[in-house]
């Protein structure tokens, strides 16, 4: 043992001659506490720890190119000035849908006043239609689907009111069987429930093809004045007839037997049978003009009209007929 401690000794001496003897130490001693700065050295490769964080602080930072999030304020007043672009621009439907936005409790008290005021009015205002499809053969459709402006707006028919911009629409009522009808309507201010109503034709009826040729033939028949004026023309030239072929024969009767001294009192019952075959010769050909204007008018497609009259006169009557074509 003491020859090996003063071998030890001795090659003490020899490392500490040589310069050594430290680092040999901190070898046998192993790594001292020291040193820990060292392991930190690499900081700057700690330096991205913030980017860990960069989530948090893009939580609240809008990406690039998006715009920033309004506040509720900037919210209610945007919704407040669409409120009265779109009823100026006849939208009603999303002026009223803007004025319930801005109506909201988060909004400015005088906001939420003039929006609770507009969409009162705007409720009133804005036209409600509600739509209905019937059978041709009696009865009533639900299963029909109904589009406005191209859009679909109802796939079946509810009975329930359908809110709606004022202005002309065009609208399509579409059965699975019967096919479609088309139906263009003006939707006015104001309107509530109005009904839009459709009759769909009988797919199982027989096609009413030989009904059709029947309307010209009643456009180009005898109008009723025409029978009535003819008749009437007819009596009146038979009543000429009468009373002239009379009136003749007892002037003829007179003249051979007393002419002329006859009695006033015989000539005048003469005189008054010439006045009245005289009245019925103009009433007669009056009328039958009259009934020709009439037929020929009845037959004309435009708006024809014809005046017939009869005026009394000290010696007869005039018959008059007016006809404009």
């Amino acid at each position: 043992m003491q020859a090996s401690r003063k071998n030890c000794r001795s090659a003490t001496a020899l490392l500490i001659a040589a310069g050594v003897l430290p680092s040999s130490i901190a070898y046998a001693k192993g790594p001292a506490p020291a040193p820990a700065p060292a392991a930190a050295a690499p900081a700057p490769a700690a330096s991205p720890a913030p980017a860990a964080s960069s989530p948090a602080a893009d939580g609240a930072r809008p990406a690039e190119g998006e715009a920033p999030a309004k506040s509720p304020g900037e919210q209610c007043s945007a919704a407040y000035e669409r409120t009265q672009t779109e009823k100026l621009s006849g939208h009603y439907v999303a002026a009223a849908a803007a004025a319930l936005e801005c109506s909201q409790l988060q909004c400015n008290a005088a906001i939420v006043q003039e929006c609770v005021r507009f969409y009162s009015a705007l409720e009133t205002e804005t036209p409600t239609l509600v739509f209905s499809a019937r059978k041709a053969e009696g009865g009533e459709l639900t299963d029909v689907r109904v589009e406005m402006d191209g859009k679909v707006v109802a796939e079946q028919i509810t009975g329930r009111p359908f809110a709606t911009d004022p202005g002309p629409h065009n609208f399509v009522f579409i059965h699975p069987k019967r096919g479609l009808l088309r139906l263009s309507e003006t939707a006015r201010v104001g309107d509530k429930a109005r009904v839009l109503e459709v009759t769909f034709a009988d797919p199982n009826a027989k096609p009413a093809a030989q009904d059709s040729p029947a309307a010209p033939a009643q456009r180009g028949g005898v109008p009723v004045m025409t029978y009535v004026l003819g008749g009437v023309g007819v009596v009146a030239l038979g009543s000429f007839v009468y009373f002239r072929v009379s009136g003749v024969n007892d002037y003829n009767s007179l003249n051979d037997s007393c002419s002329p001294e006859c009695n006033p009192d015989d000539v005048d019952p003469i005189r008054k049978k010439f006045t009245y075959s005289y009245v019925s010769l103009g009433v007669g050909a009056a009328s039958l003009v009259g009934a020709a204007a009439f037929y020929f008018a009845g037959r004309s497609s435009g708006g024809s009209t014809v005046q017939a009259g009869i005026t009394p006169r000290s010696d007869g009557a005039m018959a008059a007929v007016k006809t404009t074509f």
